[in-house]
């Protein structure tokens, strides 16, 4: 995709299969705009607080412990799906048991209590990016804190 753009970033147009490649691109960018609109991500968040708090509530029980048979069919069962995803001719590329052992290594390593909580660090201030709540809670805190200084004209009842 970015062989098609120039260094101004708009689409080079050209006579030999320019517009397949438009057409192709914008389908590109209206489909990631489409999946990462603030819409969806309220979705992505409503779906991962139902996995998480299932009826809204937290069990009252905590689930029994899984035996390691269980384990491995959920950890065989994480690698097919993951396995998936990859693009046919990617795996064709690389070859199965590479990418298999890639995956082995990604679920392996989310097996790590500190690298989960820092992902879930950086997935919540990706979020938080994104949606631009900060910028809205700085900005309420900046006239918050700008109407409540003493010599304020607002807060004295002058208006300009």
């Amino acid at each position: 995709m970015l062989a098609l753009k120039d260094f101004s970033g708009g689409i080079q147009p050209s006579w030999e299969g320019g517009w397949c490649a438009n057409v192709a691109s914008r389908w590109l960018e209206v489909q990631v705009a489409n999946l990462t609109s603030p819409q969806r991500w309220v979705q992505y968040l409503r779906l991962l607080q139902e996995s998480i708090w299932p009826g809204g509530v937290l069990p009252k029980f905590p689930q029994p412990v899984r035996t390691q048979e269980q384990k491995l069919a959920a950890e065989k069962q994480a690698l097919q799906s993951l396995m998936g995803v990859l693009p046919d001719l990617v795996v064709e590329i690389l070859g199965a048991n590479k990418c298999q052992l890639s995956w082995g290594l990604v679920l392996e390593s989310l097996q790590q209590p500190l690298i989960n909580r820092h992902l879930i660090y950086c997935l919540g201030d990706i979020i938080l990016e994104f949606l631009d709540l900060s910028a809205s809670v700085e900005e309420s805190a900046t006239t918050t804190s700008a109407s409540d200084t003493p010599g304020n004209p607002k807060r004295m009842g002058v208006f300009s």
